[in-house]
């Protein structure tokens, strides 16, 4: 085997972060730079839907190369944007990130160590915020995760190249694709669960207020599971925005 097609196999062993955003501006810089200092991390995807000037401006000086790509998605949501990365990854893990969700000191260690007894898994989660009401937040959101076993997207789900392709990835669906994934990944095999956390923006929770904001999320959840059309949750949440 040449070189190049043994470097090319270490690549597919090791991690691909997909990242997909949306007029996040500065934001995407930083999330590249705290990825590049990940150790683990072997690939950052990028999938952009941005139509504001200054966010593209932002991706068009990101320096691409065997470790960054940039691609444009001409699908706005984050399930579509996230399958697409997807397609464009080289390692045999994968783990989708928002924007503003930084990664744990040795995430690539702890993911790696998990899908040895799992196909697919999440962190738990802590807000970027002090006080005691996010600390009550991040508790709830993280048990209601122990126990139905389902991962949002904040919580950065991961999985093996093999097992997101046999499950067709994520619907493309205008919301709660987070949900739909974890139930239906959860019925073949139970996820791996990451106690170190991940850091998450607060700033929904900040800019809307804490109790509005939760209401929101509860009534969103609540509409999804008695049948409601995801599209439709869609515009009511970002309505809020």
């Amino acid at each position: 085997m040449t070189c190049l097609g043994v470097g090319q196999r270490l690549l597919r062993l090791l991690l691909s972060v997909v990242v997909p955003t949306l007029n996040e501006g500065q934001g995407v810089i930083a999330s590249i730079d705290h990825l590049k200092k990940t150790p683990g991390v072997s690939q950052i995807v990028v999938v952009d839907a941005s139509d504001e000037k200054d966010s593209i401006e932002f991706l068009e000086n990101v320096r691409v190369g065997t470790r960054v790509s940039i691609v444009k998605s001409d699908k706005r949501g984050r399930a579509a944007q996230m399958n697409l990365g997807a397609d464009h990854c080289l390692g045999e893990i994968l783990l989708f990130l928002h924007c503003d969700t930084r990664l744990p000191i040795g995430a690539g260690d702890l993911v790696a160590e998990a899908l040895k007894s799992a196909k697919w898994g999440r962190f738990d989660l802590r807000l970027d915020q002090s006080g005691l009401s996010f600390r009550v937040i991040e508790c709830m959101i993280n048990l209601r995760s122990r126990l139905t076993n389902i991962a949002t997207g904040d919580q950065a789900i991961f999985t093996t190249r093999d097992f997101f392709t046999q499950q067709n990835g994520f619907a493309e669906i205008g919301l709660m694709e987070d949900i739909e994934f974890s139930r239906r990944l959860g019925k073949h095999w139970r996820p791996a669960l990451i106690t170190s956390p991940v850091t998450t923006s607060a700033r929904r929770w900040v800019s809307h207020g804490i109790v509005k904001t939760v209401v929101l999320m509860w009534k969103l959840r609540f509409l999804y599971r008695i049948g409601y059309e995801p599209e439709r949750l869609a515009n009511m949440y970002y309505d809020q925005n």
